[in-house]
């Protein structure tokens, strides 16, 4: 899925669908030098488009990573939840996401395509802390995830982003810790459309990424749209 990141936007995806009032759809396109998912590096160079709707406190998406080598598998995400405001401070959000692969093979649909549910808390404090736990019913993985982050106006178009988070997972007989921080440069164009480019650093407790290391330095950019 969008995993940290992916996915990192699930907190502040979580808080502004609480507001949200009526239809609205969004468009992103991003690319990444590496895709990591909760520490783990499933592939190098990769595009991820996607699409989001919401309407009200209800939201559903789908997410795509596409690698640029054709030795790594496509995945595409379907997901959906609910998010609602429990005080002016707090919000909650739970949800659902399917994991696909489509290169996988009809004879591999049971046992390599994943459904995992979602839930957490946003707080409305300084650097927007979320909690969230994830459980994975066909890997039997249980994951733990806190994030944060902060943004700084530097224009009237412009803003830096800075985000981290830190996680645990406890996946059918083995665990890890993972953990990543990023920063990022955003252009809004118009309301509805902002482009953006950031660095990522990905790390985990073992040797996680390509070449027995532990941790990635990733960059990527990315551009959204919506109405």
């Amino acid at each position: 899925m969008k995993k940290t990141i992916a996915i990192l936007a699930a907190a502040v995806a979580g808080t502004s669908l609480v507001n949200a009032q009526e239809l609205s759809i969004s468009t992103t396109v991003a690319w990444e030098s590496d895709y990591v998912f909760r520490g783990v590096q499933l592939a190098e160079e990769y595009f991820a488009p996607s699409i989001d709707i919401s309407y009200g406190d209800f939201y559903a998406g789908i997410w795509a990573a596409l690698p640029v080598d054709a030795m790594y598998g496509n995945e595409v995400d379907f997901y959906a939840g609910y998010g609602v405001g429990l005080s002016e401070t707090v919000s909650a959000d739970f949800g659902f996401t399917y994991y696909t692969y489509p290169d996988a093979g009809d004879e591999f649909f049971d046992s390599v395509n994943t459904f995992e549910i979602y839930g957490g808390l946003s707080f409305e404090a300084p650097l927007s802390p979320s909690v969230y736990v994830f459980y994975d019913f066909d890997l039997e993985a249980l994951t733990i995830e806190a994030s944060g982050g902060h943004s700084v106006e530097i224009s009237e178009e412009g803003t830096v982003d800075f985000s981290a988070y830190l996680g645990y997972v406890d996946a059918d007989g083995f665990d890890w810790y993972y953990y990543g921080l990023g920063v990022a440069l955003t252009h809004s164009f118009t309301d509805n459309a902002s482009a953006s480019v950031g660095v990522n650093w990905y790390g985990s407790e073992e040797d996680t990424m390509f070449g027995g290391d532990d941790n990635e330095i990733a960059y990527g950019v990315s551009f959204s749209a919506g109405f």
